[in-house]
């Protein structure tokens, strides 16, 4: 009988230590699932990333110019434009 006690005790351990192999496996996969997952947006994050860099390197546009400047006083401005109605007003030939 203890030889039949033994035999149901060492199945049972083996039993045991197959469903823990599986449960063990079942879980490394589950894992390696998320690892995949992740080197996937760690990749897409990198590659957004180099993006940005690369926009940031870029050449920046410049600056749009400066209006000219205008080296006459108010007076001549006001001259300038009493010439130009005056041309305006003149009859035409």
């Amino acid at each position: 009988m203890a030889v039949g006690l033994g035999v149901v005790v060492g199945i049972l351990a083996l039993a045991i230590a197959v469903a823990l192999a599986i449960s063990a496996l079942n879980q490394i996969k589950q894992v390696r699932s998320e690892l995949d997952e992740t080197q996937r947006q760690l990749n897409e994050t990198q590659r957004q990333l180099d993006e940005l860099k690369a926009a940031a390197e870029a050449a920046p546009v410049p600056p749009p110019p400066l209006p000219k400047s205008r080296s006459a006083g108010l007076e001549d401005l006001r001259e300038e434009l009493r010439a130009a109605h005056r041309e305006d007003a003149a009859p035409e030939e």
